[in-house]
This record gives C-alpha cells, structure tokens and sequence, in this order.
C-alpha cells in the first residue's frame, strides 16, 4: 500500500529568548524551516494556511521569563512567536472548519499552523463571512485582523463598556495605533469632542487631518495635564487606555467626576520599562471615577455588528484607517521590533509569503 504525502514547507518564528527587562531585539528570535504533511491532520483538528498575520504589543508579555501577564505555556521558548492570523483551512479532521473556510485564529508566526483540537476555545477560531474574500470595495482581507478584528472589536466594545454620550470628551491614549485611531474616529461619529495623543508631530497632524480628531498633542514634547487644560477646556469624562503608567496617573488627577476610564493595556510600561508608581488613587473614590477592565474575548458577540457597522464606512472611506503590510513571514522580527520602538504608524501585518 502506498501512503501518498502531501508536504509544504513551514518557516516559522522561534522564541529563542528572554528579553525580560531589557529591549527585544533579535536575540529572541530564531528562524526555522521544517516540512509539515498535510495528510496527517489528525481528527477533530486542522491544519491552517496562514495567509496574514497581526503583531501586536502584547506579544511582548511573551518574552518575559517571569511573567505574570501571559501564562507559562505562552512563554515556552523554542516555540513559534503566536499572534492572531488571517488563514484558510488548508487540511481538515473536522466537519465544522472544512477545506477552505477562511478563518482568523491564534496562529504562530509560520505559514502552516498545526490545531490539534479545532474545538479548543482558546483558538479563537471565527469562520469569515462569504463577503470577507471580496476586495473589490477596496476592503483587503488583512483587515479582518485590523479593522475588522480585534483591534475593531476592541474599539467598538470598548466605548460600549464605556457608555459613552455624545457632547462628552473623550482621551484616547495611543491614538495613532491600531487600536487608537478607530476608538477616535467611532467616537467622533457618535458625537464626542475627542482627543489623542501620539508619539511624533506626523502622527499628531495625521489625527487631527485625516482622521478628524478635534485636537492632538505630542506626548514626547508636551505634557498630559497641559496639554488637555488646552484642548479639553470642559474636561475629560472618558479616558480610553492602552498606555498606563505616568498617563494613567494624571488622568487620575484631572479625570471629571463620575468619569470613566477603560484600561486595554499598559504599553508604557511594556519593553522593559520598570512599573511606574501610582499615586492618585485616592482620586477614584475622591470622584466616584470608574475604571473597566477590558479584554476583547469578553466581547465577541460584537463581531457581527462590528462588520456591519465598520466594513459600510471603509468601503465608502468614511473612516481613515492607518495600517502598514510588510511582505514575509522571515521580516516579522525586525518588524515586531520597529513596532515596539514606535516606529511605525497605525496597525502592523504581515502578509505570509507562500
């Protein structure tokens, strides 16, 4: 008998070390070549094609040996770097994923990920619409990991957890990334006076421009109070979090009463940067200021209307989204690091060279 083989080549992203307190830099990461079968897909799992691939700051977490933020199996080393993928059902031991459903899910940096159990919900595996493949409205696939993903859904549900209200001001920290710049643009839409700040004049003129921000500061040459004594003369009532640290606390400090700050992430104190102190929590209950947790899985009954609500406005370019798509699965390090760096502006992809 003979046993017929199917095999593709896999590069893969391995985490080869720690970065702990320190900068990452290439140091922790190896790239690899292996051959996969695709033939021995095993039941009840699935082999993926990876077709896109998000970096994301988070995935910093991963490299730090002792780590309380992302658990032990994330921080195995000599295991691909994970992160969430555009793919395509490229083998199937299960009847719900067949042979060519397109799919975003917990992908390694690679070209083929092996899911041995396509029913583990830590997958993350969401099936795509039919109208997902259709990029003639100008709509590239790769924003269903950007505008259309978890960055979206992010933005969508967060200011849903934030029970917004038109003729509030809204700060946005990080405004110019992938999370930032939709919170803004959702949040102008439904009518709040809104403020960013970025890392850089360009990103800075960029809100305020393109993406219509009313008013934007650079953080690296202005201060946070000051700068919002400027622009938010009434006050901030909502403060959308992704950086913590020295930001959080002035907000803290100059928040209106009965304000509300969502926290999604801390990426000030992320890349080896020592925990900054925070001194104005007895402003919480000064206030009767509200702080939210967020975590986008908690959230994924958005989806639906995430697409039908977004997909409408980047189709007719009623909303300005700033993505940048690097070539290669081999680039992903040297682009993971720029990203950590401030380097880039908006959301980061890779497109998976196959």
């Amino acid at each position: 008998m003979t046993i017929t083989q199917n095999i593709r080549t896999n590069t893969r992203i391995i985490r080869a070390s720690f970065a702990n307190k320190a900068r990452v830099t290439q140091a922790q990461f190896r790239v690899e070549t292996e051959e996969i079968d695709l033939n021995l897909v095993q039941t009840g799992g699935i082999i993926l094609r990876n077709l896109y691939l998000s970096l994301d700051p988070y995935v910093r977490l991963t490299l730090d040996e002792d780590g309380n933020e992302a658990t032990a199996p994330m921080r195995l080393l000599n295991v691909p770097f994970y992160g969430l993928g555009v793919a395509e059902v490229a083998a199937s031991g299960s009847d719900k994923y067949p042979v060519g459903t397109l799919v975003t899910a917990n992908t390694g940096y690679e070209n083929y990920t092996v899911l041995k159990n396509a029913e583990d919900p830590y997958n993350f595996i969401r099936v795509l619409p039919a109208h997902a493949r259709d990029e003639s409205t100008g709509v590239g696939l790769y924003n269903y990991i950007s505008a259309l993903g978890m960055p979206g859904l992010t933005s969508l549900a967060g200011l849903k957890v934030l029970g917004v209200e038109a003729g509030k001001t809204i700060f946005v920290g990080s405004a110019a990334g992938g999370v930032g710049q939709l919170v803004g643009q959702l949040a102008k839409a439904q009518g709040l006076h809104v403020i960013g700040s970025a890392g850089t004049e360009e990103k800075v003129s960029y809100l305020v421009n393109k993406q219509h921000f009313d008013g934007a500061f650079n953080y690296k040459t202005e201060g946070t109070c000051e700068a919002l004594a400027r622009l938010a003369p009434k006050g901030v009532d909502y403060f959308y979090d992704t950086i913590g640290g020295e930001t959080l606390d002035t907000l803290l400090e100059v928040i209106n009463e009965k304000g509300h700050i969502l926290s999604i992430g801390m990426v000030s104190q992320e890349n080896g940067k020592e925990p900054y102190p925070i001194r104005n929590l007895n402003q919480i209950s000064a206030k009767g200021v509200t702080i939210h947790g967020f975590i986008y899985y908690h959230h994924l009954q958005y989806f639906g209307e995430l697409d039908a609500t977004v997909r409408p406005l980047l189709e007719r370019n009623a909303i300005e989204y700033r993505q940048q798509v690097f070539d290669g699965i081999e680039n992903a390090p040297e682009h993971f690091i720029n990203m950590l760096d401030g380097k880039y502006a908006g959301k980061v992809i890779i497109k998976v060279d196959l």
